[in-house]
């Protein structure tokens, strides 16, 4: 069975609606009218009552006998429309397949990607492998860190070369304010980690809100590598008095950046959801100063109280 921890932390934050792991089907038998949605992990869904919500299924196949009114998604399962089943938004089957038979009305779009849900897994699975994870997989681990870590670094360097001044000034409100910017830093993290989770739920849940969530988490994470690369301009500094050599955009910003990259690519490697954890925890602080100083757009460093 696949491990799709990071989809049920989605769906346990995500009020209204129902999660379960089980052999037998989530049945919502005739009669029955939920007014919210339904989602599962590895389970089957049978709708013959009435769901006003998006049916939704990691893993697991989908049969609407009855109506639905937001979206119909599977994401590895098939998805069946029986004889008078309706369904009043979209229908997903990806990496299933979609049938619907005479007498079934779908009002949205219908959509079926045969590739989409094994790919889908496959991420999964090589981000929390599972009990039979492969040296494939092994493999695929490490090239998957050693990826994030080039574009990780590829990314502050483009912070520090084009915003030069902004990453620099950032730096400073870094240096005069430490505790400040550690605890916007930590406060902003444990906000996003409350409110993001159950709102990409929402999106991912929805076929349209798929690429909005995308460009969500694309969003948060450059936010985050601007602190990377606030960290890195501090940690330069660090280098630059110990060796003497002049700040600027040479070898010792290069390396001082290198410095915090490697470990999280590395323990990426090896558990990609602790390295994560551990590029967000690096970064924060630099986030917590990018946001005392308006990204690095005060004229002045924020003093120590």
């Amino acid at each position: 069975m696949k491990r799709f921890v990071l989809i049920v932390l989605l769906v346990l934050l995500w009020p209204g609606v129902a999660l379960a792991q089980d052999a037998n089907p989530l049945v919502v038998p005739a009669g029955q009218h939920l007014s919210g949605s339904v989602a599962t992990v590895s389970r089957d869904i049978r709708v013959e009552g009435t769901v006003d919500g998006d049916v939704t299924s990691w893993s697991g196949s989908i049969v609407v006998v009855g109506q639905v009114g937001g979206d119909v998604v599977s994401y590895g399962g098939n998805v069946t429309i029986a004889p008078g089943g309706q369904v009043a938004g979209n229908i997903l089957a990806s990496g299933g397949a979609l049938q619907i038979a005479a007498g079934g009305r779908v009002a949205g779009q219908r959509i079926e990607s045969g590739a989409g849900g094994g790919a889908l897994a496959s991420l999964l699975d090589l981000v929390v492998p599972g009990t039979g994870s492969t040296e494939l997989g092994s493999i695929g681990r490490v090239l998957f860190g050693a990826t994030a870590g080039v574009l990780l670094a590829a990314f502050c360097l483009l912070f520090v070369a084009f915003w030069p001044r902004r990453t620099q000034l950032a730096a400073t409100t870094l240096v005069y304010s430490p505790g400040r910017s550690l605890a916007v830093g930590g406060l902003t993290t444990v906000l996003l980690a409350l409110v993001l989770p159950p709102f990409l739920a929402l999106l991912i849940a929805s076929v349209v809100g798929v690429p909005v969530g995308v460009v969500l988490l694309v969003l948060v994470l450059a936010a985050y590598a601007y602190g990377l690369a606030v960290v890195a301009r501090v940690f330069s500094r660090w280098l630059a008095d110990r060796t003497g050599t002049a700040l600027g955009m040479g070898v010792t910003p290069v390396l001082a950046l290198l410095a915090l990259v490697l470990p999280c690519a590395l323990v990426a490697m090896v558990a990609p959801l602790v390295g994560a954890a551990l590029f967000h925890v690096v970064a924060l602080s630099g986030l917590g100063a990018a946001i005392l100083s308006r990204g690095g757009t005060l004229p002045q460093p924020i003093a120590s109280a």
